[in-house]
């Protein structure tokens, strides 16, 4: 299939988890306004857990992903892998430098987990041990490295996977982006390219902590990709909600998944004129919000229609009501009549 042909629809969401007084997560989906154009990447969406005492860490991830947002949108890079790349050592430098102005901020980092989309082709960039998932034909299968103590751990055979699952030392990341004046990015394209159907998942730890391989797969496979991010969110507090959840998707779509290209006013605006701000995604419409509206319309006009049924009957019964009458108050005149007779 023509890569020209594949449609990209996006969605996000954040919560605070059931444990925690604030949210330091923060989130961007950034859709270009000309789909197919000059821009290095069509789709972008980035995920940042942040970390540090007070309010540093919320301060940490929102830096972190309105400079990515904004060096993407700009660069005039030839290489996505390289351009993500860039983005974050670039969100790096300014995260650490604003860090030293200010005593409460000392330390601050965040995650950062990146995907770029052009066409049928993925790039991604990441630091940290926020994660990015493809599922595909209902499997699942992690892009990502955890840049972590439980992964090496695990990686020198120290832990298996399901006590690194459990280990008080899973929260302790050994990459983050801010706290050193350079940082190390992982960074790739990935070798094939993406199918119509493909979904791709980038949460933050207070999701991929909480919920199993399987129930990201199967909720990620949805028809809709809000409520998928509902239903993961309302799951990782059902399992505890100990941290702050964070979720961004994006899936591939072929021709016959949706009806009309999307309109240039679907579009993000450049971040210069609209930044992306934690839990404010920018959300393409699908073909199942269409489903959705059609389906409400068809709501509405029946129960118009069962008003419209219940004021005739209430005329109609007022209508026979008044002949009853008519016709109680004829006969009782008639039957004076007669009496006066006799």
């Amino acid at each position: 299939m023509n890569s020209s042909q594949l449609r990209t629809a996006t969605a996000a969401a954040t919560d605070v988890g059931r444990k925690r007084s604030g949210n330091e997560d923060s989130f961007a989906l950034w859709v270009s306004d000309e789909m197919g154009g000059d821009h290095l990447v069509d789709t972008l969406l980035v995920v940042a857990d942040g970390m540090g005492g007070s309010n540093a860490g919320e301060v940490a991830s929102r830096m972190v992903v309105e400079a990515v947002v904004r060096d993407i949108a700009e660069t005039q890079e030839a290489d996505p892998a390289a351009a993500l790349a860039h983005a974050v050592e670039l969100a790096n430098g300014e995260v650490y430098e604003h860090s030293r102005t200010r005593s409460d901020l000392s330390g601050m980092g965040t995650t950062c987990t990146v995907i770029g989309l052009k066409g049928d082709r993925l790039s991604l960039a990441h630091v940290g041990d926020s994660r990015a998932y493809l599922v595909r034909s209902g499997r699942i299968r992690q892009l990502t490295q955890d840049h972590s103590l439980v992964a090496q751990l695990v990686a020198r055979k120290q832990l298996t996977l399901e006590q690194a699952k459990h280990d008080p030392r899973r929260n302790v990341v050994t990459r983050s982006v801010g706290v050193g004046p350079v940082v190390d990015v992982d960074s790739e394209t990935l070798g094939e390219p993406l199918e119509p159907g493909d979904t791709l998942l980038l949460c933050s730890d207070g999701l991929h902590g909480l919920v199993g391989d399987d129930d990201l797969a199967r909720i990620a496979s949805g028809t809709s990709l809000d409520r998928a991010c509902r239903e993961l969110i309302a799951l990782a507090n059902q399992n505890g909600g100990p941290d702050n959840i964070t979720v961004a998707m994006a899936r591939l779509e072929g021709p016959d998944d949706y009806e009309e290209p999307p309109a240039r006013s679907r579009a993000a605006a450049p971040v210069r004129d609209a930044e992306p701000v934690r839990g404010a995604a920018k959300s393409a419409p699908t073909k199942s919000s269409r489903q959705r509206v059609l389906q409400m319309l068809i709501v509405a006009m029946v129960v118009l229609l069962l008003v419209v049924i219940g004021l005739v009957w209430v005329v109609f019964a007022k209508m026979k009501h008044a002949e009853h009458a008519q016709d109680s108050m004829r006969a009782q005149a008639e039957a004076k009549e007669q009496l006066a007779w006799r």
